[in-house]
């Protein structure tokens, strides 16, 4: 089984050398209705000094609509609360700031890619019922059936969609949390699971109980002009530049509990 970085240089080459980050969400295992409910957005990567995401959105969809989340880092993470009322299906939704990647910058040659990340946490309450939330816009991971029934040996399905329509790419789950953790801060670990799909169909079974970590990552052959919502680190670009890309290589995380 292969480590999560090597899993990330498919999509984005050698631009995952300097951003291999894993963005998930970690939250209690068992949520009541009519609670608060802590949860913490992270890289889960081990480099020393490292920051927290930084969130272009953040937002709580549950059966009453859509708000936004208010995030303060801690830990080298976000950390916000959600509201919790009536029973049914919460998802977590946010967006990290995108980035861009050119292999011209290191001497390589090579299509010049738009790189945005999204991640989703699925946070079923009492009866969730059906957690198939779509947008249709960007890269979505789409969770099938009810996923407050999920145990250890049954089947995860999933659809990864591009623009509300179906995409193909590479997958890789792991276990980031095992139920009897009570460590706040997590490091990724190897892939328990890892396919390609060449429709967005997502299939397999869970071996083992904790807070798993989907990852999804495609390319699309779509060129275009994007203009750098803030300043690269590296100094390759600033805030406000326009920047012509050859391709799209979006990546996409779901978090979700697989119960014992």
């Amino acid at each position: 089984m292969r480590r999560l970085y090597l899993s990330l240089l498919v999509v984005a080459g050698l631009v995952a050398l300097g951003s291999g980050h894993m963005l998930f969400a970690v939250f209690p295992e068992e949520v009541s209705e009519a609670s608060d409910v802590n949860i913490w957005i992270t890289y889960s990567h081990d480099a020393e000094g490292e920051t927290a995401p930084q969130l272009a959105r953040a937002e709580v969809i549950g059966p009453a609509g859509t708000e936004g989340l208010s995030l303060a880092e801690r830990d080298g993470g976000l950390a916000g609360t959600v509201e919790v009322g009536d029973p049914g299906c919460y998802i977590l939704d946010f967006e990290m700031e995108p980035t861009f990647f050119d292999p011209a910058w290191i001497g390589f040659s090579g299509a010049a890619s738009f790189l945005p990340k999204a991640g989703r946490a699925v946070i079923p309450v009492g009866s969730a019922g059906d957690c198939a939330f779509s947008s249709g816009e960007g890269l979505e991971i789409v969770p099938q059936g009810d996923m407050g029934a999920l145990g250890l040996g049954d089947r995860f399905r999933a659809e990864a969609l591009w623009n509300g329509e179906g995409l193909g790419g590479d997958y890789a789950a792991m276990v980031v949390k095992s139920p009897q953790d009570v460590l706040t801060v997590l490091h990724a670990s190897d892939s328990e699971v890892e396919g390609t799909t060449s429709d967005g169909t997502i299939e397999f079974d869970l071996s083992s109980p904790g807070l798993w970590v989907l990852s999804f990552e495609a390319t699309v052959e779509e060129s275009g002009t994007w203009t750098a919502t803030s300043d690269d680190p590296s100094g390759r670009y600033r805030e406000g530049e326009s920047l012509d890309y050859d391709q799209i290589a979006p990546t996409g995380y779901l978090s979700f509990w697989c119960g014992r």
